[in-house]
């Protein structure tokens, strides 16, 4: 299917300025943000866009997207639930 990682997006965590989101299966950051580093316009919200909790993103290098996928249809090649499960515990 593609040469990147295709990752099941976590929840989202704020500790203070910090904002993160984990792969809910391998624990890969999907990102990761000082949001004391973001500029914003004023009046303009400044929390970033996060992954929805249980979709399926593909990260291939600097690029992500999320990947189409029904319930109950097999996971796509390139999945990190894939992998052996000793590489990502």
């Amino acid at each position: 299917m593609t040469a990147g990682v295709v990752h099941i997006a976590g929840v989202h965590v704020r500790v203070g300025p910090f904002l993160r989101q984990r792969c809910a299966w391998c624990g890969a950051a999907l990102l990761d943000y000082n949001l004391e580093r973001l500029a914003v316009p004023v009046g303009q919200d400044p929390t970033p866009a996060v992954w929805p909790h249980g979709d399926l993103v593909l990260v291939d290098g600097g690029m992500s997207a999320v990947v189409e996928h029904k319930d109950g249809d097999p996971l796509p090649d390139g999945a990190c639930a894939l992998i052996d499960p000793a590489v990502t515990q």
